[in-house]
């Protein structure tokens, strides 16, 4: 097992970049990636991606998307627990 080297936000935006990721807003980029960290792309990059071998992103595709795509999907599991949790209450 390799071990990750730290790369820095700016590095973090040049990796995706070259991958053919978008980015037209460079500093909100920048805030984003440093405040909800880097790796969270990993699990909706892939939806996004040409093929799983070339690991590049299919043309056009904006940090806008990626973010809007991970957005939604905190919003429905944060929507999902609260109601589990009432329905946990009420069964209890």
């Amino acid at each position: 097992m390799t071990n990750k080297v730290f790369k820095s936000v700016d590095e973090q935006i040049e990796i995706l970049r070259n991958k053919g990721l978008l980015i037209d807003e460079y500093e909100k980029t920048k805030d984003i990636l440093f405040r909800e960290n880097y790796f969270f792309i990993s699990g909706y990059r892939k939806i996004f991606m040409r093929s799983e071998k070339e690991k590049k992103f299919i043309s056009g595709t904006t940090f806008e998307e990626l973010y809007a795509v991970f957005v939604f999907d905190r919003k429905v599991r944060n929507t999902m627990f609260k109601f589990i949790l009432i329905i946990e209450n009420n069964i209890k």
